[in-house]
C-alpha cells in the first residue's frame, strides 16, 4: 500500500507502516486507524488493542504495529481539535474508538489515491466520527490571531515571535505567557510544529533532508531532527524511511 501524506483543513493525514516509535507526546491531538490488523497502543501507562483510537495532546504513548496504518494529526488550535475533545474524548486524555467505524474509516483511506480523494475521505471521516458540531473556542482570542498569523505566513523561515506578538500587539514575553497558559507549549515550539508539519509534506518530493530542512524553514538539520523526536519520537531520518520503504525506494 503507497504511504503518503495529505494535508486536508489543518489536519495531517499520514498512511505509512508505523515503526513502533519511542514513547513520545506531541502538541496534536491524533487519531490512528488499523489499515489492516488491530495494532496495540501503548498510552498513559496502559497497553490496549484497538483498531482505531483517539489520544490528546501531550499524552505519552507510542503505537506497537508493522502494518500500515492511518495517523491523522489535529492542530491543536482548531475547531476540529475543539471536536474531538468534545466528542470523541470527553475529558480523558485517550479513548478507544469504535471497532466497526474504525475499520470503515480505514478501509475508505485504503482507497484513497488523489488530493480530492483525500478531501472527500475526510469529509467522510468526519461525519462517521460525528466531528462536524461547533464548539466555542476557550483559548484568548489573540492566540488564535497568532497561531493563525503563523500558519498563513508565506516564508516561515523568516517568521520571528517578535513579528507575530507584534502583529497581535502584543509584547513577546505577554504573548508567550498567554500561549504556554493556554496551549501548554510556546509559540516558539508551535513555529516549529508548523515548520516539521511542512517538512513531512516536503518528505516525498525526492528532496534530501538537508533540502527539506532549508525548505521547511529549519536552521539547521540536527534543529529539525531534535523537533522530530520531542514531538513525534521519530528522527526525520526514520520519518523519511517509512516513506522510501513504501514506495520501494533507497534512502538518499
Amino acid at each position: 500500500m503507497e504511504p503518503f501524506i495529505f494535508r486536508v483543513r489543518d489536519c495531517y493525514y499520514i498512511r505509512a507502516s508505523y515503526p513502533s516509535p519511542a514513547e513520545h507526546r506531541h502538541f496534536a491531538a491524533h487519531l490512528v486507524f488499523a489499515m489492516e490488523r488491530p495494532f496495540t497502543a501503548l498510552v498513559d501507562g496502559k497497553s490496549v488493542e484497538t483498531v482505531g483510537i483517539t489520544i490528546g495532546s501531550d499524552v505519552p504513548h507510542t503505537i506497537l504495529s508493522v502494518d500500515p496504518a492511518l495517523v491523522v494529526f489535529i492542530d491543536e488550535l482548531t475547531p476540529m481539535s475543539r471536536c474531538v475533545k468534545h466528542t470523541l474524548l470527553q475529558g480523558a486524555p485517550w479513548r478507544a474508538l469504535d471497532a466497526s467505524v474504525s475499520s470503515r474509516v480505514g478501509k475508505r483511506w485504503g482507497e484513497v489515491r488523489t488530493e480530492t480523494d483525500a478531501a472527500t475521505a475526510a469529509a467522510e471521516t468526519e461525519r462517521l466520527l460525528g466531528l462536524q458540531a461547533e464548539h466555542a473556542p476557550a483559548e484568548d482570542p489573540r492566540v488564535l490571531e497568532a497561531a493563525a498569523y503563523m500558519k498563513s505566513a508565506p516564508a516561515l523561515e523568516q517568521l520571528t515571535i517578535r513579528n507575530v506578538a507584534r502583529a497581535v500587539h502584543l509584547s513577546p514575553s505577554r504573548l508567550t505567557h498567554l500561549f504556554r497558559r493556554d496551549t501548554g507549549i510556546s509559540p516558539s515550539l508551535y513555529l516549529a510544529n508548523l515548520k516539521l508539519e511542512r517538512a513531512f509534506y516536503l518528505l516525498d518530493t525526492g528532496r534530501s533532508l538537508t533540502q527539506v530542512c532549508m525548505d521547511a524553514g529549519f536552521a539547521t538539520p540536527s534543529h529539525m531532527a531534535d523537533t522530530s523526536r520531542k514531538l513525534y519520537g521519530m528522527s526525520m531520518t526514520e520519518v523519511k524511511q517509512i516513506f522510501l520503504t513504501g514506495l520501494g525506494q533507497n534512502s538518499r
